[in-house]
């Protein structure tokens, strides 16, 4: 029983096709021949061309080169399994070409497409695996902060603030989607959208709030964007002085005014009035005074008639009640 067995396993392996003898005569080799341009950038279209070559002794019946699925951010124009025709003789060659484009929002960086080479005859097939590769070139943005403005320019306690912080793309790449959170300590807006920024372009971000609170402020700044290379994100820290909130120095100003006038108006009252009773004092004297000019003139010793002396003292009489109704008015 053995002996039989023993003899049908015999059998069995001198029946087998040689597996070995067949690859020496199949032979199909797959190589990247070129990818142009050499460069790729996003949004780029691209070619990428396969060489083809018999290495064996045999002709293929069957030669097939198929791209196993590609990146999704990666679009193939042609069918991505490729029959190939015959190959009749060693050393012949064949080529092969795929138009790719990337997408609008490929990431950048090295890509692999897998790659499948298949050939033979029915019943035997070989199959051999193959990558290509690539780099997607994409351009990064740079953001800073170029400028800070408030209004007012010192802001003081109880102010409302509008904070301008201007922001520059200083790279290479479109900045999308910008936007800015400051985390400010008074009760306002504490975030604002600029939108996309090209290369050395710059826009606007304002913050509008209430100084409800006086001093120094230091708080941090987040700004975030999109690029080529995806999310990015930058934090900062600004300072801000609120003085203590402003007297009305219009008001003072008015009412430093309104008591120098006052005073002045008083020391004229108060000297006019020291005039008028002076002369009136003087009068009340008897001393002798120039109508026209209101000044003392010195008494001259004549010697005048009773006639004239009773004249003379009627003539004061009406001089002194004449000056006493003007100086009391």
């Amino acid at each position: 029983m053995k002996k039989e067995i023993l003899f049908l396993f015999v059998i069995a392996i001198f029946l087998m096709p040689n597996v070995n003898a067949l690859n020496s005569d199949y032979c199909v080799a797959a190589e990247v021949s070129d990818i142009s341009p050499s460069s790729i950038g996003i949004g780029d279209e691209f070619t990428v061309g396969i060489h083809v070559e018999n290495c064996g002794n045999e002709a293929p019946e069957y030669i097939s080169f198929e791209l196993i699925a590609p990146p999704v951010d990666i679009s193939v124009k042609e069918p991505l399994i490729i029959n190939i025709s015959n190959l009749y003789y060693s050393n012949s060659e064949r080529f092969i070409t795929y138009h790719m484009r990337t997408a609008d929002d490929a990431q950048p960086g090295a890509h692999l497409i897998k790659t499948r080479l298949v050939y033979g005859k029915e019943g035997f097939l070989v199959t051999n695996d193959y990558n290509i590769t690539f780099e997607v070139i994409g351009d990064r943005a740079e953001l800073a902060i170029a400028s800070l403005k408030t209004s007012p320019v010192l802001p003081r306690k109880g102010d409302t603030v509008e904070l301008t912080i201007r922001i520059e793309n200083t790279g290479d790449g479109t900045a999308k989607s910008v936007g800015i959170y400051a985390d400010h300590p008074f009760k306002g807006i504490k975030q604002s959208f600029i939108g996309a920024l090209d290369s050395d372009e710059d826009g606007p971000a304002v913050l509008t709030f209430i100084a409800n609170k006086k001093g120094e402020f230091e708080f941090p700044v987040n700004i975030t964007y999109y690029d080529d290379f995806g999310k990015n994100e930058i934090e900062t820290e600004l300072t801000l002085n609120v003085l203590r909130k402003e007297t009305d120095v219009g008001a003072i100003i008015i009412i430093l005014l309104i008591l120098v006038l006052s005073g002045a108006g008083i020391y004229y009252f108060s000297k006019t009035k020291r005039e008028k009773d002076r002369i009136i004092h003087q009068l009340l004297q008897g001393e002798n005074f120039n109508r026209e000019e209101l000044k003392e003139t010195p008494k001259k010793p004549l010697k005048k008639t009773r006639e004239e002396e009773r004249d003379r003292k009627r003539r004061m009489e009406e001089f002194k009640k004449e000056v006493l109704a003007k100086y009391r008015k």
